[in-house]
């Protein structure tokens, strides 16, 4: 234990435990159980930003200390050959989905590892905490000889991208005298079946967090009808969003069941049987809802695993294509390659499908088994 920094005292602080993650809630929120349980037990946690976007850390309620200048992610994406975030990876192996997020991460962690550096001498933290996205973290634990633990947040392998993006800072590590990444627990969110752990993961069941948001109180009564949620996810932009709804309408509008539509004030007219919500909840949603449609994202989909829903994923791009598969692998959903390809008998199936049901019960019970994120405090204890 750290002596307390006031001059002349003898008395122990608890762990400094020093975070870092993308700035976007579909890698923070993951995290914060974790954390939570770390503060809770009387640990310190700071979090180490970056991205030029602080606003996106406001959902986390930590302190932040700025490391990562003034390069965006979507500029770090635009400066590579193809220039677009977005685009449909051609090899949809897991490597193959990641190497393109591996370079434009690599590129933000370039430009993060002196000041993290800078924060780690002068914060002086025990252990570091990182999203597999963070380049710079196991690249700092390596230099500093701090230990590391990554967090996992959904079914793409984190380790898989951790190697790759050590394999664009390859140089970078030569540099400053580290062969590579250190060997490091990894903290696993998703169920067993799901994916398999690797031998150093620290199992625990996910826990969702959707930031500071409110439930509708109308949706805590039972429903005449089915109620499915459909999102898009926290990424897509207003045009692709609403090309994406203006293809689903005509579809919805005839089915028997109701839609609800998070964080979408601006849609434009919709059918009687779709409704606009603000942010929301989306976990509380799901307990009142039949299904749900969505992009695929592994906070949402893993949302959907929690309460146990039936979920249909359009993949728009990155890690959902390999979480639609392992989804339709599993038998807890189904999915269609386009919104446009979205057809009346497998919303039916998604609506009424009883094995669907029994497949989504099975991985529920299955998460709601594994250990809760309080276990890992005394795993972090035993690190110091």
């Amino acid at each position: 234990m750290r002596s307390n920094d006031r001059p002349g005292s003898h008395v122990c602080t608890d762990m400094r435990v020093l975070y870092s993650a993308p700035p976007q809630a579909g890698h923070l929120l993951p995290g914060l159980p974790t954390i939570s349980a770390l503060r809770a037990a009387g640990h310190e946690v700071l979090l180490a930003g970056y991205g030029a976007d602080p606003a996106g850390y406001a959902v986390t309620g930590l302190p932040v200390v700025d490391v990562g200048g003034d390069l965006t992610v979507d500029q770090a994406y635009r400066s590579l050959p193809s220039g677009n975030r977005f685009e449909h990876p051609t090899d949809l192996s897991p490597a193959g989905i990641l190497r393109r997020p591996a370079a434009a991460n690599a590129i933000l962690s370039r430009n993060l590892i002196g000041p993290l550096l800078g924060v780690i001498r002068d914060w002086r933290p025990d252990v570091l905490l990182y999203d597999p996205f963070q380049g710079a973290v196991p690249l700092a634990s390596a230099i500093t000889g701090v230990p590391a633990v990554e967090h996992g947040f959904g079914l793409i392998s984190g380790p898989m991208l951790t190697a790759l993006i050590a394999e664009e800072l390859a140089e970078t590590y030569r540099e400053h005298g580290a062969a590579g990444p250190a060997p490091a627990p990894v903290i696993e969110v998703v169920p067993p079946s799901l994916r398999e752990p690797g031998p150093d993961a620290w199992q625990v069941r996910y826990v969702p967090l959707h930031g500071a948001s409110a439930l509708p109180r109308d949706l805590l009564a039972p429903a005449d009808r089915p109620r499915v949620l459909l999102t898009f996810g926290t990424i897509v932009g207003t045009g692709e969003r609403d090309r994406r709804l203006g293809e689903l309408l005509p579809l919805l509008a005839g089915t028997d069941a109701d839609f609800l539509l998070p964080a979408a004030q601006d849609t434009g007219p919709l059918p009687g049987n779709v409704r606009a919500l603000p942010w929301a909840p989306v976990t509380e949603v799901l307990r009142h809802c039949r299904a749900i449609i969505h992009h695929g994202g592994a906070g949402t989909l893993m949302a959907a695993v929690t309460t146990g829903t039936p979920q249909l994923i359009i993949p728009h791009h990155g890690d959902q294509f390999h979480n639609a598969e392992v989804v339709t692998r599993a038998g807890i959903g189904l999915t269609t390659a386009g919104t446009g390809d979205l057809t009346p008998a497998l919303l039916d199936r998604l609506l009424h499908d009883a094995s669907l049901v029994a497949a989504v019960e099975r991985v529920r019970a299955e998460n709601a088994r594994q250990p809760a994120p309080s276990t890992l405090v005394a795993r972090f204890e035993s690190l110091r």
